[in-house]
């Protein structure tokens, strides 16, 4: 590839993606949509791209996305309404995932004729709302805020459950129960996760003012952010909670009004990567995308239905334990099911552990991901447009502040010795 092309066509992408997200709130399209089809166009129509180029890159991509996406859900959330809406959000997490797992082994059993632990396995990887999806879409549209807190704790909590159910599972013995093995790893990765990032946020939040606004300041932040993932799982949890917390813990302690100024300067330089790491992420999922063989066309199907029927006897079921949530409103809850990032993570893990047994994952992971995302573009059509004094960009500053606090305090006086 000559050098024209290699700084070209990232340079053309980063264009397309920034009009996407100014215009998504025109077009009522999430702009994760725009960049699927790009990397679609790129890759499996116009073969302008080799998709081999990316296979070790999308997994390291893939999960810094999700690591940087998961703290800015958390710097964005308030812990009281976090306690508030706590409960639905857990529920629905669990009994989304629960159902549709238990609907797509059961097709996949019966149509794929595999055994129970595979199917159980393939639900697994199927079963996650993607975080990495949700919180930038759910930005994009004037959602009520019960919503919107709902659905970042359904996603985030989501994908863990989903990374802890497929590891289980892949390392699980013959002998082994499989319930007593998901209870006893969830609970040591919540307890290790919820830890470290109460911790971290502490720490993080006292050498603050010496950090905010010094040289390489936000360089310093961005390690800090990976070293809290990196230590979640040097200790056994998976990394992803602990950065939610983490940003949670950070954006709900009390700052004083020059951290919050310099706060949110390091954080709009945040939001800047994320926005990049983000969009080139789902431009390289696009362009690896692979079309399922006509062999699984009834099982894809079936796996289809399974996952609407699955999403909307979950949001009916659980639509009593969430609060200040109008009937009109459950409908957005039933339509933003997409899977993204960690269903593309989890598919290559599984073909890389199973083997040629599991060869049509890939192609399997990237329909599922195309087909939920269309139900992301009704919920942006169906919701009511963004003001424009209210639309936040993907990539906007994230305020420190917290709700008791004014956004935009006056100047202190400089104290000189």
């Amino acid at each position: 590839m000559d050098m024209a092309r290699i700084f070209g066509l990232p340079a053309a992408l980063l264009i397309i993606a920034v009009a996407a997200n100014r215009l998504s709130r025109w077009t009522r399209v999430p702009d994760i949509i725009v960049l699927l089809l790009i990397g679609v166009g790129l890759g499996p129509v116009l073969k302008w791209v080799d998709p081999s180029h990316f296979d070790n890159m999308v997994r390291i991509l893939g999960m810094l996305a999700l690591i940087l996406i998961l703290l800015e859900g958390g710097l964005e959330l308030r812990l009281k309404d976090a306690i508030r809406y706590s409960p639905g959000g857990i529920l629905l997490a669990f009994v989304s995932y629960g159902f549709t797992v238990g609907l797509v082994a059961v097709v996949v059993r019966f149509t794929l004729h595999m055994a129970w632990i595979d199917a159980y396995l393939i639900g697994a990887v199927l079963g996650s709302t993607s975080a990495a999806v949700v919180l930038p879409a759910i930005q994009q549209m004037s959602a009520p805020e019960p919503i919107k807190v709902t659905l970042t704790l359904e996603s985030s909590l989501g994908e863990i459950i989903a990374v802890l159910t497929v590891g289980t599972l892949i390392s699980l013995n013959s002998n082994d129960s499989m319930v007593t093995g998901l209870i006893t790893g969830f609970g040591h990765h919540v307890i290790v996760d919820v830890a470290i990032g109460i911790a971290a946020g502490l720490i993080w939040s006292w050498l603050l003012p010496f950090v905010a606004g010094q040289h390489f300041g936000n360089a310093l932040n961005l390690g800090c952010i990976l070293g809290v993932f990196a230590i979640g799982r040097y200790f056994g949890g998976s990394g992803l909670l602990a950065e939610l917390v983490f940003g949670l813990t950070l954006a709900n302690l009390p700052h004083t009004p020059r951290v919050m100024r310099q706060g949110e300067r390091m954080m709009a330089f945040h939001s800047e990567i994320t926005f990049l790491v983000r969009s080139f992420f789902f431009v390289i999922l696009g362009i690896m995308a692979q079309v399922v063989a006509k062999a699984y066309t009834l099982s894809i199907i079936a796996i289809l239905v399974a996952l609407v029927v699955a999403r909307w006897l979950a949001v009916w079921g659980t639509r009593w334990s969430i609060r200040d949530v109008k009937p009109a409103d459950t409908e957005l809850l039933a339509l933003m099911f997409p899977r993204g990032l960690i269903t593309a993570v989890l598919a290559l893990q599984v073909l890389a552990d199973r083997g040629q047994l599991f060869s049509f994952m890939p192609a399997m992971a990237f329909t599922v991901i195309l087909f939920t995302n269309i139900f992301v573009v009704v919920a942006a059509v169906r919701s009511k447009p963004v003001r424009a004094e209210e639309a936040l960009p993907v990539g906007s500053t994230v305020s420190l502040a917290p709700a008791s606090l004014p956004a935009s305090p006056a100047p202190e006086p400089e104290i000189t010795a």
